[in-house]
C-alpha cells in the first residue's frame, strides 16, 4: 500500500511539471495570476470630458409689467404668438387718465391767467415805487405775488406732464422681438404699477426664442477644466436624433451649493439647435477638455497610486514587474500612458499581494 501511495505522489509531481514546461514556466514556480485578472495595454483614441446637466432657457426672458395701475382695455396678443419690437401687446383703460389730463390743462389756464395779472400788478406797483407813491412794503408784496404765481404755473405743467407720461404707459408695447410665454390676465382685470422689481401685476412672460441657453451646475473639481468660449456638445433625451453645439458664455465667479455638491453655475449659448427645443427642456452637457489619439492605453483599474508615483504591474512569468509609469489623458474608462509602458505589453488588473 506504501509503495502504492508513493507511485500516485510521483505521478502527480511528474503532471504538475509536464504542465509547467508547457507554460514555459520551470517546475516548482508560483502559478501565474489568471489571464482574467490582466489586459494588453493597446492603442486607442482617448477623449476626456466634463459632463454635466442643465436647464433649456431663453437667453433674453422678462416678466412684462405695467408701471400705472389700471383696468385692462384690451389684450393684442396670445400665447405663442411672435411679435415685433414696439408692437402693442396690452392697452389700459385711460380714461380717468384723459379726465384728469383736462383738469390739468384747466389748471394751467387759470395758473397762466393769475400770472398774467400777478406781472401787470408788480409793473405797476413797480412804476409807482419808483414815483414814491407806494410804500416798500406794498412793491415787495406784489413781487412776491408774482413769484407765486409763476410757481403755481410752472406746478401746473408738471402735473399736466406727468399725465400725460402716465398715458403713454397705458400702451404695452413688445420690449424686443419676442414670443409671448404666459399670459395670465384677462380683460377687465384691474393690475397694479410696477414701482419696483417685486412689486406690479405680472401681465405676461416675454422672451426671444431665437437665443437660447442651458444653465448648468458644474462641480468645483471639473470646473477648472472648462473655460469661457469652449465648445459644448448638446443632448437632449426626448430629440435623440437632434445634434446640438453650444460654447461657453458665462462662469460665475463665485461657488454655490446645489444639491449638496458645491460648484459654479454655468452658461452655454447654444449656437446649433433644432427647432422642436423648447424652454424648460433638460439637456445633458458634454464639454471636450483632452483628446488623444492612437495612444498607448490601460484601463483606469490597472493603473496603482504609490505615494506620488503612478505605477503598473506588468506581466513578466509568474513575477509580475512593477513600473513607475506617466499618465497623461484620462477619461472614465482608459489612461493613457505616455512613457514606461509600451504597446501590447500585459498588465495587472489588481495589485499583487506581497508574500
Amino acid at each position: 500500500m506504501k509503495k502504492v501511495l508513493i507511485g500516485v505522489a510521483v505521478l502527480a509531481v511528474a503532471a504538475a511539471a509536464w504542465l509547467g514546461l508547457r507554460r514555459g514556466e520551470p517546475p516548482g514556480a508560483k502559478a501565474a495570476v489568471p489571464a482574467s485578472d490582466s489586459v494588453r495595454a493597446e492603442r486607442r483614441d482617448i477623449k476626456v470630458v466634463v459632463e454635466s446637466v442643465g436647464e433649456i432657457n431663453p437667453a433674453n426672458q422678462v416678466a412684462v409689467k405695467a408701471e400705472v395701475s389700471g383696468k385692462i382695455q384690451r389684450i393684442e396678443v396670445g400665447v405663442g404668438q411672435v411679435v415685433k419690437r414696439g408692437e402693442l401687446l396690452l392697452a389700459l383703460d385711460d380714461t380717468d387718465l384723459l379726465t384728469e389730463k383736462q383738469g390739468a390743462q384747466t389748471e394751467i389756464e387759470g395758473a397762466k391767467l393769475q400770472l398774467a395779472k400777478s406781472r401787470r400788478d408788480f409793473v405797476r406797483n413797480q412804476e409807482l415805487f419808483t414815483s414814491n407813491l407806494v410804500s416798500k412794503e406794498v412793491f415787495e408784496n406784489a413781487k412776491t405775488a408774482q413769484d407765486l404765481a409763476q410757481n403755481d404755473f410752472e406746478r401746473a405743467q408738471r402735473r399736466l406732464q406727468t399725465v400725460e407720461d402716465k398715458l403713454q404707459k397705458v400702451r404695452i408695447l413688445a420690449p424686443f422681438d419676442g414670443t409671448v410665454l404666459t399670459l395670465p390676465v384677462s380683460k377687465g382685470q384691474v393690475v397694479s404699477g410696477a414701482t419696483s422689481v417685486s412689486q406690479g401685476t405680472e401681465l405676461m412672460t416675454f422672451a426671444d426664442l431665437n437665443a437660447l441657453v442651458i444653465r448648468s451646475h458644474v462641480s468645483q473639481v471639473d470646473i477648472t477644466r472648462i473655460a469661457v468660449g469652449q465648445a459644448a456638445e448638446i443632448r437632449v433625451d426626448s430629440l435623440v436624433d437632434a445634434k446640438m453645439a453650444g460654447r461657453v458664455t458665462l462662469i460665475a465667479p463665485i461657488a454655490t451649493v446645489r444639491n449638496g455638491i458645491k460648484g459654479f453655475s454655468v452658461e452655454v449659448l447654444i449656437t446649433q439647435g433644432d427647432a422642436r427645443i423648447r424652454p424648460g427642456m433638460n439637456a445633458n452637457l458634454t464639454f471636450p477638455v483632452a483628446t488623444a489619439v492612437g495612444t498607448v492605453a490601460v484601463p483606469v483599474s490597472a493603473v496603482f497610486a504609490e505615494g506620488r508615483e503612478k505605477v503598473v504591474y506588468v506581466r513578466r512569468g509568474t513575477v509580475p514587474e512593477r513600473r513607475v509609469v506617466t499618465v497623461g489623458a484620462t477619461d472614465y474608462n482608459f489612461c493613457e500612458i505616455t512613457a514606461g509602458l509600451q504597446d501590447g505589453e500585459v498588465v495587472l488588473l489588481e495589485k499583487p499581494v506581497k508574500s
